[in-house]
């Protein structure tokens, strides 16, 4: 009797108590994922004294006392310029390098093109450990070792694969007719490159620099082999002086640190999601 009850039970209610359940589901994990995050903000606005008396309440007084000492104590501005160094130039010459490969890729057929593409996919599987001693050994030789040029270098270089795949997979999809109208009219390889398909690409590309922008953000294991020196330092190694005897004891400043953080990257999402999710439609009017 209940099978047929349900069976006989409007399309409209199914569908409406499926998505009930799903919206219930997603809200469930997202305060699951989201409680750890707020947690973390709750404590850096709190006093010492506060966090040890309820670490799990709101704070009864709010103070941002654990960011101007994380601030300026210990230099997070620096850490701060040093990490959007790192992310910003090393994403930009990876996605500048994968331009040619990603449209050669996507528009050209040469001989051993499929067993280099796979070589490149196959990279992505592989853990960051795997090419540390050759990486360092390589910086050793070529003077780069703790400097900020070798580690964008060494981010350039290990983010530069996904940029191509990404391209290549967007470009492969695009119709053809507007290059074939451009050769029709004079136009070599390398102006349809910069003038169709560039344009056409920029959705495309927007996402794979953000994708690694945030890669090189939270990356961890290169800048702590290859940095020993805290003028060069970016800003996930510089949380690692919360380690010492100084700081061990306090909850609020490693909060605040973390807070601080993921500010840039907060805004990097706000100011560019609108744009990224329009930028498809718009990219292919261009």
């Amino acid at each position: 009797m209940l099978s047929a009850a349900a069976t006989d039970m409007p399309l409209s209610s199914r569908f409406g108590a499926t998505r009930l359940l799903g919206t219930a589901v997603l809200l469930v994990f997202g305060a699951i994922f989201a409680y750890p995050a707020f947690l973390t903000v709750i404590t850096s606005l709190k006093t010492q004294d506060d966090v040890l008396e309820a670490p799990l309440a709101l704070p009864k007084h709010v103070t941002f006392e654990a960011y101007v000492t994380t601030w300026q104590t210990l230099g997070f501005g620096t850490l701060l310029g040093n990490s959007v160094l790192y992310a910003a130039l090393g994403a930009g010459i990876a996605l500048t390098l994968a331009i040619y490969p990603a449209y050669t890729f996507s528009r050209f057929r040469f001989l051993g093109a499929r067993a280099i593409f796979m070589l490149l996919l196959t990279t992505q599987m592989l853990p960051q450990e795997t090419a540390l001693i050759p990486l360092y050994n390589a910086l050793t030789t070529m003077g780069l070792l703790n400097t900020k040029l070798g580690l964008i270098l060494i981010h350039a270089a290990w983010g530069m694969p996904l940029q191509i795949l990404l391209l290549t997979g967007f470009l492969a999809n695009q119709p053809r007719e507007l290059e074939d109208a451009a050769r029709i009219d004079g136009a070599n390889e390398r102006q349809i490159l910069r003038h169709v398909v560039l344009p056409l690409a920029a959705p495309a590309m927007a996402v794979g620099f953000l994708l690694n922008f945030v890669g090189i953000w939270k990356e961890f294991i290169f800048a702590i082999t290859f940095l020993n020196s805290e003028a060069v330092y970016p800003i996930t190694i510089g949380i690692l002086k919360f380690s010492n005897s100084r700081y061990f004891t306090s909850f609020t400043l490693p909060a605040a640190a973390v807070v601080i953080s993921q500010i840039p990257l907060i805004l990097l999402f706000l100011l560019t999601h609108r744009w990224l999710a329009r930028g498809i439609y718009a990219g292919a009017v261009k």
